[in-house]
């Protein structure tokens, strides 16, 4: 399919206006033209809108819950994917399966090529093989050739050596190889020259997109060892390689790996690509054209007459160099497009970005902003706030009820098992002076451990009280005891409400469930596969019920229709929630019905209290309970002021630093409100995008203030905002703590274990302390892994917070496998002032018994095994006299 089919799509998407330059229409809606793959769409939005059997009083519901588990071999980190009728899950064994979506069974099998071993460059990431990482893209367009695309690691000859890269293409459901494929990944780079792709030092993590014929895969190095560079390289249906393009020149660095989540397409050719550590442009650039070197950066690339690839517009922090020295990748964040209903007429185009460092940025997808494009030299973007904890991840995104987005933190705050952030919740809107906004309003109640999936949302569209956030929680990186966890769309008192959970074993690290046809499923890091859903030999089939928007102290009546699906007799009916009543059903209970037969149930809201929400309409069908989902939006009849959050804690700041935050002003009445004033505090408080006295807020309508937090000196800060309006007055209490920035020692810099047996082993300790006056986060932790004997005992995750004075002890055994001297190093680094640490581990592996080869016995017992061999002496005195 290529740019008429796009075009096609657009019209009937209404997609928008075009874009400066010639680059075409911007995709506005979320929905892939061209097939399935990472995250729902090609806005990598995370959103299922098609999932009306997922409605949270049916995934609530007592007929809701595990379908199957079935065991395959290897780890599983791509997304699984439901297409032509099965599941498709490939595994780091470079196995690949497709299996029946209802039971679990493997349909089809194929053992691909050898996997390649982690120990090889001694990452520690990703253990103990490395085969298919990536999610899988697969075409769609020919319903009798459905193919799915991805990328293999493995090796030139055998099971070690050098590595080579493959891309598949197999027919799905069969498996079987398609014409010309597997192809080699390999060449040089079309943009820079003298750049050659080495793939034992490069690793494929993001997702696969598909644009027009040509399949796109993205990679990034293994722990930022050896010469690897951030790649985008494009095979075409045919089995040729179209583009070979790289983010950095001659330095190795300005890794994609975007912590799995796939490039972001908003076009029939061109398509937004987030960067890691590297090159970075030093001065304030503008992003049209792009410079060279394009590291810490979101990168536009648009697809030549030719098919190769061209940079056109780019984004990086103003700090973008700063962000290098304690390895705080922008591009841990995957790229993610808003639709349009986000936008403005001004700004329609919008997208979120964060990384490790943890700001929150809204950007303009028409003009990314280049760096050092902003006042003062700072960024040129619609919108940056916090920091709110650094993301590992990619948000997810619903438009329904204004439109919210969901932004998983792996920092922020610590357990005692590790590293741990929150699933922060945004509000869409706009500011006083129009702008669009996103506003921090609610969390999710738990800590979310490092390694803690994206977030994805199922909906009946956009419809009130249709949808749920779907994650699967780890309580810290060794995903063991991780939960699927639903929760409810829209927040309650600065909460996300908890809606299901159900345990999944052990967790790989970022991956999101999949999705498909009203059922979840979670590929784990044990190589299982859990299909979680209602039923589907359910006697009863049932749609969603919308009854609207009604005033608190009000009513509204609609009806329930169950269809039989085969003869049943139906003898109860019950409801979940109060504020939704059931009349007498026709035809009265209990009811004996023939397929096609109906069975209509009246149904009242009355709500008691404002906002959404939701029942579940329960009948006994043959003793078995079966449900339907019916919602309802409650709402005060007069103007009603809502502010969120109830205050405003900016928390610990480093001095001469900058924390923003936001507040929404909201009015949640049927009646419009006036804001008649907004009182604002002092300095090092400030506030932007206040709304003007006398302006006002329709039924439904929100205005979002940004505050800022800078402070100048050490101390303690407080004060207020107060607003004014027709509806009454709030007050909102702001603080925040300034102290000296952050700083981690190493002591001792250096483990030298001296002489240990091969065979045997030895443990020494080393101290990680916060000397600072703020909390670090730990940006970089890579311990020893060169396969040479070094092995860390003690988990440094990254994300991990310690507190100023904080001070750990960490330990690293020593195991020699050959004799000889080893070495190796521990690289820790954080977002405090010390820079890159590196704890350097030396020790020499001695023979059987201790003996080191470069100094002779070490050991009494290594001597006396000797004292045999003096017997002989004489004998060989003599032969030397005969001689």
């Amino acid at each position: 399919m290529g740019r008429s089919v796009w075009a096609c799509v657009l019209c009937l998407s209404a997609c928008g206006a075009s874009i400066p330059g010639g680059d075409g229409p911007r995709l506005g809606s979320s929905r892939s033209a061209l097939g399935i793959g990472s995250s729902a769409d090609d806005l990598r939005t995370g959103w299922y809108p098609n999932q009306p059997a997922l409605a949270p009083a049916s995934v609530s519901a007592p007929d809701f819950g595990q379908l199957f588990e079935t065991q395959l071999d290897g780890q599983i980190y791509a997304q699984p994917l439901l297409a032509n009728g099965v599941l498709l899950v490939v595994t780091e064994t470079n196995n690949i399966y497709t299996l029946d979506p209802v039971t679990g069974a493997v349909l089809h099998q194929r053992a691909l090529e050898v996997p390649w071993n982690a120990s090889d460059l001694g990452c520690p990431d990703l253990v103990p093989e490395v085969g298919v990482t990536g999610t899988p893209v697969i075409d769609i367009r020919d319903p009798a050739n459905v193919t799915a695309y991805f990328v293999t690691k493995s090796y030139q000859t055998g099971t070690s050596g050098p590595a080579l890269a493959w891309m598949h293409a197999v027919d799905i459901p069969s498996l079987a190889e398609r014409p010309n494929f597997p192809v080699q990944i390999q060449g040089t780079a079309d943009n820079q020259a003298g750049v050659t792709f080495d793939a034992t030092y490069q690793i494929q993590r993001p997702g696969l997109l598909m644009l027009g014929d040509t399949v796109y895969a993205t990679f990034a190095g293994h722990c930022d060892i050896g010469n690897y560079q951030g790649w985008v390289v494009g095979v075409n249906t045919g089995g040729n390689i179209r583009a070979r393009w790289s983010a950095a020149a001659q330095f190795p660095g300005a890794g994609i790996w975007q912590s799995g989540g796939a490039p972001l397409a908003d076009g029939p050719d061109t398509f937004i690509v987030a960067t890691g550590n590297g090159d970075v442009v030093h001065t304030p650039t503008p992003g049209k054209p792009p410079p060279n070197v394009l590291a810490q950066a979101w990168v536009r690339l648009n697809v030549q007459a030719n098919g190769t690839l061209q940079a056109t517009d780019f984004f990086a922090p103003y700090d973008a160099d700063a962000l290098n020295t304690w390895d705080a990748d922008f591009g841990s964040g995957g790229p993610v497009g808003l639709p349009d209903s986000f936008g403005t007429p001004s700004i329609p185009h919008l997208g979120v970005a964060a990384g490790k460092q943890g700001f929150v940025y809204l950007l303009n997808r028409d003009d990314l902003g280049g760096i050092g494009q902003g006042p003062s030299g700072g960024d040129n973007a619609v919108q940056r706030i916090g920091p709110y904890g650094g993301v590992w991840s990619r948000p997810a995104v619903w438009p329904g009820n204004g439109g919210w987005v969901y932004y998983p933190s792996a920092s922020g705050g610590t357990t005692a098992t590790g590293s741990s952030g929150d699933l922060n919740v945004y509000q869409a809107g706009v500011d006083g002076q129009g702008r669009p906004t996103l506003a921090r309003v609610a969390t999710a109640a738990d800590e979310f451990g490092f390694g803690s999936s994206a977030p994805v949302v199922t909906s009946n569209g956009t419809g009130d009280g249709t949808a749920l956030v779907w994650m699967v929680w780890m309580p810290d990186g060794s995903g063991q005891n991780a939960q699927l966890r639903a929760y409810d769309a829209v927040p309650e008192t600065g909460m996300l409400p908890l809606r299901f959970s159900a345990p999944v074993g052990t967790a790989s690290k970022f991956n999101p469930p999949g999705i498909g046809d009203g059922r979840v499923y979670v590929g784990t890091r044990e190589g299982k596969v859990y299909g979680f859903g209602a039923p589907v030999d359910q006697p009863l089939g049932s749609m969603p019920v919308d009854l609207g928007t009604v005033d608190v102290g009000g009513s509204t009546s609609g009806q329930v229709v169950f269809t039989a699906r085969r003869g049943v007799t139906v003898t109860g009916v019950s409801s979940t929630n109060a504020d939704f009543t059931t009349g007498s059903p026709e035809p009265a209970l209990p009811a004996t019905l023939a397929q096609g037969d109906t069975l209509t149930i009246p149904v009242t809201f009355t709500p008691s209290r404002v906002g959404i929400r939701s029942t579940a309409i329960v009948v006994q069908a043959d003793g078995q309970p079966v449900s339907a989902s019916v919602t309802g939006i409650g709402r005060s009849p007069n103007a009603s002021l809502s502010i969120a959050p109830l205050l405003v804690s900016f928390g610990g700041a480093a001095v001469n630093k900058q924390v923003n935050g936001t507040l929404t002003i909201s009015n949640v009445g049927g009646a419009p409100l006036v804001i008649n004033g907004v009182s604002l505090p002092s300095a090092p408080f400030s506030a932007s995008g206040v709304p003007a006295g006398g302006s006002t807020l329709g039924p439904g309508q929100s205005v979002t203030v940004t505050l800022t937090f800078a402070p100048t000196a050490v101390g303690m800060y407080s004060d207020q905002v107060v607003v004014d309006t027709s509806a009454g007055q709030a007050t909102v209490p702001l603080s925040g703590s300034a102290a000296l920035a952050g700083n981690l020692e190493l002591t001792p810099a250096s483990l030298p274990f001296g002489t240990v047996a091969v065979g045997q082993s030895k443990v020494l300790a080393f101290q990680l302390s916060n000397t600072g006056g703020t909390r670090v986060t730990v940006t970089k932790s890579k311990p020893p892994g060169s396969a040479v004997g070094f092995t860390n005992t003690d988990e440094l995750q990254e994300g991990s917070s310690i507190e100023a004075g904080e001070t750990r002890t960490l330990h690293v055994q020593f195991q020699p496998k050959q004799s000889g001297p080893a070495t190796d190093h521990w690289t820790i680094n954080a977002d405090g002032d010390q820079g890159v640490l590196t704890l350097e581990v030396t020790g020499t592996g001695g023979g059987v018994g201790g003996v080191d080869p470069s100094k002779g016995c070490s050991s009494a017992g290594s001597g006396l095994a000797l004292w045999p061999l003096l017997g002989l002496l004489p004998w060989v005195l003599r032969r030397r006299r005969q001689g």
